[in-house]
């Protein structure tokens, strides 16, 4: 004589889930797929920084000197001022700096409130972070005006470049500036971090996916220097340049 089925479900069977459960598992989903998101991207970041382009490039034996700067975070150029036509001192003018102490400049590209609103570290907010991270975002010119030579330093590169190298270099940075129906940079009044620099309107949008260190990376290549496929952070850039040697 067979026992008569039983209504209630085995202990295997599966158990239903309550609306709650249910609309609890999207936030965690939308967490693990940004977490995942994350990874991919460093994990790009990593892989694509590590590839080389240009990579038969070599400095030349004589030459203007360049120097590639970061503060842990954000790259630049550093130019000789030059002289005559090639005074960048005729582009980005500056009454401070429109004397003989003034070598070398400076030009970083980057998020329009992450450099103006954001003179320290201390005073990054938390919504300009994200901002810069995840919205595209107008960008400015950063312009300094150096009163020396840069020294070699780890955070300080040097390069030499030939003249038709370093003047790939100088048509992609001036190429960079939002210019007005004058054909003149566009300085912006009252901005800047000391009584040395200045800010100018840029081309261009800064997102995720292109940053100030892409900036700078596609500058190198521009003028034919060895550096990465794709360099969101400032390592990859270091790690194809020159060692910090005196030459």
């Amino acid at each position: 004589m067979s026992k008569p089925r039983s209504d209630k479900a085995g202990p295997d069977a599966k158990k239903k889930k309550g609306p709650i459960r249910r609309f609890l598992e999207w936030p965690i989903r939308i967490v693990l797929g940004l977490v995942g998101l994350l990874l991919l991207y460093l994990a790009l970041a990593v892989v694509l920084g590590l590839i080389t382009t240009n990579s038969d490039w070599k400095q030349a034996e004589s030459g203007r000197r360049v120097y590639v700067i970061t503060n842990g975070v954000h790259t630049s150029f550093i130019l000789p001022r030059g002289a005559g036509d090639d005074n960048w001192l005729r582009f980005v003018p500056f009454e401070k700096a429109s004397n003989a102490n003034c070598p070398y400049i400076e030009f970083g590209w980057g998020d329009r409130g992450f450099y103006l609103e954001t003179p320290q570290w201390s005073d990054l907010k938390v919504s300009t972070a994200l901002e810069a991270v995840f919205l595209p975002s107008s960008t400015v010119m950063h312009v300094d005006y150096w009163e020396w030579e840069p020294p070699v330093k780890d955070h300080i590169r040097r390069l030499v470049l030939d003249d038709e190298e370093y003047g790939r270099l100088v048509d992609f940075i001036k190429e960079s500036f939002a210019l007005d129906s004058s054909e003149k940079v566009q300085r912006i009044p009252d901005a800047g971090y000391h009584d040395r620099d200045a800010f100018f309107q840029a081309k261009g949008s800064y997102s995720l996916f292109y940053t100030c260190n892409d900036w700078t990376n596609a500058g190198l290549k521009e003028a034919g220097v060895k550096t990465a496929i794709w360099s969101p952070f400032d390592k990859a850039i270091l790690y194809h340049l020159p060692a910090a040697q005196e030459k």
